[in-house]
């Protein structure tokens, strides 16, 4: 097992830099470089003082070829050297520790919300197939599916928010709250609506590969066969018929992870949450490339331990993935 994984490991690092290099160079093919945001502020500031300006093109080697700049960024990146935003003027790595608890509470909220939700209604939908309750679900996932996430946040916040009043437009607390019981209560009530939105969205996509999964064990040998001998239908699902369905599943829920934080983007932009999605945005809008770039990394490596997470997962509830692991 030890050895399985320091494979999937290695696997990963050429699989890394190959992401990194193509993330570095579409970012940097967009008009404008990190100066922009100074230039617009300030449109006079290159008058003013062109050897400051000078210097600062220098500091992000601007006039460097590509390559170059590439191997630089890199370098600085593996030492944790995230360097600074010309966007907040500040160090890139303080910027994002601030914002990743936000993020990181938005979306682990909206995963375990999508897994409560999904797996009951997937496998109540396979083990009462083509009864009303699997056909009122099966349309609301194609509804699901069909509705972009910033109409469905925009829907939401028109009706529990403005017309019923429940839930707070946008931010993640209300200023002048004390006390540490209204401060938690008030954060709560700003969680709700945006990880809801994020979570149900992927629900849609959830209860079907749920359900398309498991209706594929039910109709095996075994499954009859365990019948037949008496046993309760929720051992049977459970045990049997859920674990050997877990597979395309565990693929699907584990890979999806990286999908919270890209969907964030949306999400925190349409609420107004200060989290990582939304200081990708304002990055990419700001120019400012150095801050994009470290942002999207980071994604690349919660994407790239997903992966690894599924393959730790298959181990756990497949033994022939088990024994071949050993082997490996």
């Amino acid at each position: 097992m030890k050895r399985y994984l320091i494979v999937r490991l290695i696997e990963l690092i050429p699989i890394f830099f190959l992401i990194s290099l193509i993330i570095f160079t579409i970012l940097n093919a967009m008009p404008g470089d990190p100066l922009l945001y100074s230039r617009l502020e300030n449109p006079r500031a290159v008058l003013k003082d062109p050897v400051k300006i000078a210097e600062l093109r220098k500091y992000y080697h601007l006039d460097d070829p590509l390559i170059v700049r590439y191997f630089f960024w890199l370098a600085n990146f593996l030492k944790g050297d995230l360097g600074f935003s010309s966007m907040y003027k500040q160090p890139v790595l303080g910027i994002i520790v601030k914002r990743l608890p936000n993020t990181l509470l938005l979306t682990v909220t909206a995963w375990l919300i999508g897994l409560v939700v999904a797996f009951p209604i997937g496998i109540y939908s396979a083990v009462k197939k083509y009864s009303f309750f699997d056909y009122f679900f099966t349309v609301l996932a194609f509804v699901g599916i069909s509705l972009p996430t910033f109409w469905f946040a925009l829907m939401a916040i028109i009706i529990f928010s403005v017309v019923l009043g429940w839930f707070p437009i946008s931010g993640v607390q209300t200023y002048g709250i004390t006390g540490s019981w209204n401060i938690f209560a008030d954060r709560v009530r700003h969680l709700i609506l945006p990880s809801l939105v994020l979570g149900l969205v992927q629900v849609a996509y959830w209860v079907r590969y749920i359900r398309t999964s498991l209706l594929e064990v039910l109709d095996q040998d075994y499954i009859r066969t365990a019948y037949s001998k008496g046993a309760q239908e929720r051992r049977v699902i459970l045990k049997h018929a859920l674990r050997n369905a877990m597979i395309p599943i565990i693929t699907i829920i584990a890979l999806d992870i990286p999908y919270f934080f890209g969907g964030a983007l949306i999400v925190e932009t349409v609420f107004s949450w200060p989290g990582m999605g939304r200081l990708i945005y304002e990055a990419v809008l700001a120019s400012d490339y150095n801050l994009a770039i470290n942002c999207l990394m980071f994604i690349t490596v919660i994407t790239l331990f997903s992966n690894l997470l599924a393959d730790i997962l298959y181990t756990v509830v497949d033994p022939r993935v088990r024994l071949g692991a050993k082997a490996v």
